[in-house]
């Protein structure tokens, strides 16, 4: 089963940090991105999301949204987590 509590890296070098779930499924953390079309210095951002129902089994799906602390937007992320044979969790997203 995913967990999605911890630090992930992406393919760009960016980072994200998630705090675990709560009793509602939902959680917060930080975003730090490594690409932004931007002269501003790039900071660490603020996330919060939402997973399916938490005691649900298998690949759970799951949203957030950053508010960028440099920039005036915001991006909404989804994806689903999955874990391979080998017990490596990969989280697979998309974003706005």
């Amino acid at each position: 089963q995913c967990n999605l509590q911890g630090l992930w890296r992406n393919e760009l070098g960016s980072n994200m940090t998630l705090s675990a779930l709560d009793a509602a499924g939902t959680f917060s953390g930080s975003y730090h991105t490594a690409v932004a079309a931007t002269n501003k210095q790039i900071l660490v951002s603020p996330l919060q999301g939402a997973q399916q129902n938490p005691s649900a089994k298998g690949q759970p799906t799951f949203g957030f949204t950053v508010q960028w602390q440099f920039a005036d937007s915001t991006t909404a992320f989804v994806g689903q987590c999955f874990v391979d044979r080998r017990g490596k969790e990969t989280l697979e997203t998309t974003w706005l």
